[in-house]
């Protein structure tokens, strides 16, 4: 399959031209293995396109997304132009389903004041199987009896910086990774009642200048054996990867929507799996040209949403 045409061209005069069905210049590349968490936020919107098409799809949405299953659409690997106009796309998706059911009524959770849960050690979040302990002490602490998984400090983050391209991470040389544990965040909210547990947490990861604010929401509705996990990070700074670490916690117990995959990592320290949470790169690789593409810098807002267990 040949690829878009913002792999082949790097000027406007010679994109046109293969538009309109001419040969290229250059010869042509597709997307390499290292893409898979290129442009994340791409990524994300498409799985939330997919969702909406899953339950609600009309014919008009649909076909608002054919011929946008190219390797290097799906990669993200185009020029910003493109990627905005993917963006659109899928947003118009959404919005030709039919309309979403109203969400069902919960009683509002009552908010525990920010006294008490300073005085608390331990914060105690479980759904109808899994839970999680948060303390300072073990970070957060996740149990699933009935995979008998007990892990410690089971979420941490990952951060460093990248000299690579949209095709693949490339690490500074010599350079170790920046590691974080969501035990240095502050409990902001828990609501606990009989129908579910939830709370969030709230501060940075790393220091002010070089770090990133966080906010981590952990819900767990009795109802359901697993927990939900959402993690909002905010992206101010230019090419580095940001990854959710598991510890001790199968990665197939770990379900994420639009995020790229968890995969192995081994280390002197010993054995994790890794997936994604922000990739900023600005370069595109055109046959032997790099472009410059300030939109997969991916700024601000970033969020993730799991379900764990």
């Amino acid at each position: 399959m040949q690829p878009h045409p913002d792999r082949i061209a790097t000027t406007l005069a010679q994109r046109a031209f293969l538009l309109a069905g001419g040969p290229g210049e250059r010869e042509w590349t597709l997307p390499e293995p290292g893409s898979a968490d290129a442009r994340i936020d791409l990524k994300l919107a498409r799985a939330n396109a997919l969702r909406a098409l899953s339950v609600r799809g009309t014919p008009a949405a649909r076909s608002r997304l054919q011929g946008l299953d190219t390797p290097d659409l799906l990669a993200g690997t185009v020029q910003d132009g493109t990627a905005r106009g993917l963006l659109v796309a899928y947003e118009e998706a959404v919005s030709l389903c039919a309309p979403a059911p109203p969400e069902p009524e919960r009683t509002p959770p009552v908010l525990l004041p920010p006294r008490e849960l300073r005085r608390r050690r331990e914060i105690l979040v479980a759904s109808g199987g899994a839970r999680v302990r948060f303390s300072r002490r073990d970070g957060i602490h996740f149990v699933d009896r009935a995979e008998a998984v007990n892990a410690t400090h089971a979420l941490r983050f990952e951060d460093a910086r990248d000299v690579g391209t949209l095709d693949g991470f490339a690490a500074v040389e010599g350079e170790r990774a920046r590691v974080f544990d969501p035990a240095h965040l502050q409990p902001a909210a828990l609501a606990q009642d009989a129908a579910r547990d939830l709370l969030v947490l709230a501060g940075r990861l790393g220091r002010r200048r070089t770090g990133f604010a966080c906010r981590i929401t952990l819900e767990g509705r009795k109802d359901e054996p697993f927990l939900r996990v959402t993690i909002e990070v905010e992206n101010l700074h230019p090419d580095h990867r940001l990854r959710l670490r598991l510890h001790g916690v199968p990665p197939e117990l770990v379900r994420g929507c639009g995020t790229p995959p968890f995969e192995p990592v081994i280390t002197k320290q010993g054995r994790h799996h890794a997936a994604t949470l922000v990739r900023a790169c600005g370069r595109l690789r055109v046959g032997d040209a790099l472009v410059a593409v300030p939109g997969a810098q991916c700024p601000g807002w970033i969020r993730h949403e799991f379900e764990i267990g």
